[in-house]
C-alpha cells in the first residue's frame, strides 16, 4: 500500500483524533507513543492535509512528547522541582519546533 493512502484526508484525521483521545486516557498516550508519534509525523508532512490539521497534529504530538517526558522524569527523580515540569515543557517545545520546521511534503499518490 502506498504511503499516501495512510496519510490521506480521512486517515490523517483518524490518526490525529486517535492520538488526541489517547492523551485524555490514563497513560494511553505514553504506551501508544511509539505508534502515534510516527503517524503524526506523517500527517504533518503529508501534502493533502490542510494547515488546521497540521497544527492539530503538531499540538497533539508535542503534548504526547511532553507526557512521555513527564513519565520518564517522574520515574527518574519522582517529583523533584524544577525537573518534573521543566523537562516535559522543554521536550514538548522541542518536538513542536522540530515538527513545525520539518521540510518538504510527502508525495501522496
Amino acid at each position: 500500500m502506498a504511503m499516501g493512502r495512510w496519510v490521506g484526508w480521512f486517515w490523517a484525521r483518524v490518526w490525529v483524533a486517535m492520538a488526541a483521545f489517547l492523551l485524555l486516557s490514563m497513560g494511553g498516550a505514553i504506551v501508544a507513543a511509539p505508534l502515534t508519534l510516527p503517524l503524526l509525523w506523517l500527517v504533518v508532512r503529508a501534502g493533502r492535509t490542510g494547515p488546521a490539521l497540521r497544527v492539530a497534529a503538531v499540538s497533539v504530538a508535542a503534548l504526547t512528547v511532553a507526557e512521555v517526558a513527564w513519565a520518564a522524569t517522574y520515574l527518574a527523580v519522582t517529583e523533584a522541582e524544577p525537573w518534573i515540569w521543566l523537562l516535559p515543557v522543554a521536550a514538548g517545545g522541542a518536538a513542536a519546533v522540530t515538527l513545525i520546521r520539518t521540510p518538504g511534503r510527502l508525495a501522496t499518490a
